[in-house]
């Protein structure tokens, strides 16, 4: 597949003038177009098959977003869904339980799962597929565990000389690794809320203590 995404715009384009826009045939074409993007991956993607699975005419999908680029952006944009607008209640601690919680949930059967791991293979020999799915879909949630820290080190909870750009994979790596080995005993003992408190005695330890 070559992906060619470093001037899309990120979104779908306007329907036709004179036409209200029915959202919930992009509802559908966009959740169709995650799954196809889930069965096949990326360089299988098609606009004729997400037609097929979303029940509607290859021109209706065309109507609607103007090349395949433009309909994985805004299908990629749709796995926010469940994304928190700001980080939430609580302690530090409890903000990142309940997000990294999230992120271990994401199993590598589930839709999302698995269009990571196509992005993971595919964006090793396509460098600007990488890229797209960083900034549309991990970015995001970069941001939400950078505000939590950063909110963390302001409120004093969390050691002033924090770089959040070491922390966050330090965070986000044990996640992962417990969401896809979930199926192991070992493994599926662990708690988040035990991993989360074993990194929060380096976050909120001083240097030199």
């Amino acid at each position: 597949m070559t992906t060619t995404v470093g001037t899309s715009t990120g979104g779908a384009v306007a329907g036709r003038k004179g036409r209200p826009r029915d959202e919930r045939i992009d509802a559908d074409i966009t959740s169709a177009a995650l799954q196809v993007l889930a069965d096949g991956g990326f360089d299988r993607f098609s606009v004729e098959a997400v037609a097929v699975r979303a029940g509607v005419a290859k021109t209706t999908v065309y109507r609607r977003f103007p090349n395949r680029e433009e309909l994985i952006i805004t299908a990629l944009e749709r796995l926010n869904d469940d994304l928190p607008s700001a980080p939430p209640r609580g302690s530090v601690r409890d903000q990142l339980v309940e997000v990294l919680d999230a992120i271990r949930r994401r199993t590598p059967q589930s839709a999302k799962g698995r269009i990571l791991m196509h992005a993971v293979g595919e964006g090793a020999r396509e460098p600007a597929l990488a890229a797209l799915v960083h900034d549309r879909v991990l970015a995001p949630r970069r941001q939400l565990i950078r505000a939590i820290i950063e909110g963390g080190v302001a409120s004093g909870e969390l050691r002033p000389d924090l770089d959040p750009d070491v922390v966050i994979p330090i965070l986000v790596g044990p996640m992962l690794y417990l969401g896809m080995w979930r199926m192991c005993e070992a493994v599926n003992s662990v708690s988040v809320e035990d991993a989360v408190d074993l990194i929060m005695t380096g976050l909120t330890r001083a240097n030199g203590s």
